[in-house]
């Protein structure tokens, strides 16, 4: 009846019209004929390649919506598919419903076709520019944003930056010097914040953002204000068996190892921390900085030689500022005596 999409014959004819038909087939044995109202036309395929070229855009309407896609009507006889993953580039899509109706008139883009099979494959999303193209642009690394959360995971917490984009939050970008198991202890979903871009990979499709970021490292001003040697001042925060968790300048806590307490001998039932407690000042000197493993060690007993060798420099050189003294005075005496 039509090279195009036909379901109905009263769309083409009805009961006591007079029409002129094609023999298309006959079939002695069968006592059958196959007639034609469409083989008056030319077949549409064999004018595909006059009419149209991988990356037009054209209109078409949906004719038909399957669970892998929908049928697009080009014009009468050329029906091409859309198939659902390429219906959106941020959405999934589960089925074609969500997005598309029979009888919509939308633009698609011819991705392919193959005329001996009579198929053409097309693209909604296409039509319009990747919104990961120009994600960059949009997002450069560091910038801050403020966006609600969308879910969270045992690992993180996912924000949309804009539709169909989301950004991952990772627990280890929560903060410089606290370590969470669980972002559940510090966000909720549906609760805005900020956070800054801190990594963007557009193959993968995937955007990190961090919450630590708004702010300087912690460690690394403290390894620049703090070398090897120097001594630092904290609170106790915490005792374990191994020793004292100290905590310094920017929120950072240090441990002082129980072997790292004290330049005095302690009899082997003498409990080193025990004169220690929560809340307690202490000056301890720095052992080893490790910035990017965030570990901090430091040794009271450290401390305690550096006092020692100061004091004994001290002396020594009081000592010998007095015993100069002395000298030139008694060759001045004696001087004065010999005159």
């Amino acid at each position: 009846m039509s090279w195009g999409h036909a379901t109905r014959p009263k769309d083409f004819v009805k009961k006591g019209d007079v029409i002129k038909l094609k023999v298309i087939k006959l079939d002695s044995e069968e006592k059958k004929i196959n007639l034609s109202l469409k083989h008056f036309t030319p077949d549409p395929w064999t004018q595909f390649e006059d009419h149209y070229t991988i990356g037009d855009v054209v209109k078409g309407k949906v004719t038909k919506l399957t669970d892998f896609g929908g049928f697009i009507e080009l014009e009468d006889g050329i029906e091409g598919l859309v198939h659902v993953s390429e219906f959106s580039w941020v959405k999934r899509i589960k089925h074609p419903k969500e997005i598309l109706k029979p009888g919509d008139e939308v633009d698609v883009k011819i991705l392919s076709y193959d005329i001996a099979k009579e198929r053409v494959s097309l693209g909604l999303k296409q039509v319009y520019e990747n919104p990961w193209d120009t994600l960059k642009e949009r997002f450069p690394i560091g910038k801050r944003v403020k966006r609600n959360i969308i879910k969270l995971t045992n690992t993180g917490a996912f924000i949309e930056l804009e539709e169909g984009i989301d950004g991952f939050i990772h627990v280890d970008d929560l903060s410089w010097t606290k370590r969470y198991k669980n972002p559940s202890a510090v966000l909720k979903e549906g609760e805005e914040i900020e956070a800054v871009v801190i990594e963007i990979d557009q193959e993968e499709k995937r955007i990190r953002l961090g919450i630590k970021q708004l702010e300087n490292d912690p460690w690394q001003q403290l390894s620049s204000a703090f070398h090897k040697g120097s001594v630092i001042e904290g609170e106790i925060v915490s005792k374990t068996d191994f020793g004292l968790f100290v905590k310094v300048q920017g929120g950072i806590e240090g441990l002082i190892h129980r072997n790292n307490i004290t330049l005095e001998h302690v009899d082997e039932h003498q409990d080193v921390l025990e004169k220690y407690g929560i809340g307690d000042k202490v000056k301890a000197a720095v052992l080893e900085i490790h910035t990017d493993k965030h570990k901090l060690s430091l040794s009271i007993k450290e401390y305690q030689k550096k006092l020692q060798k100061e004091e004994l420099s001290k002396y020594i050189h009081d000592e010998e500022e007095t015993s100069s003294f002395t000298i030139g005075d008694l060759l001045k005496d004696k001087e004065n005596i010999e005159e």
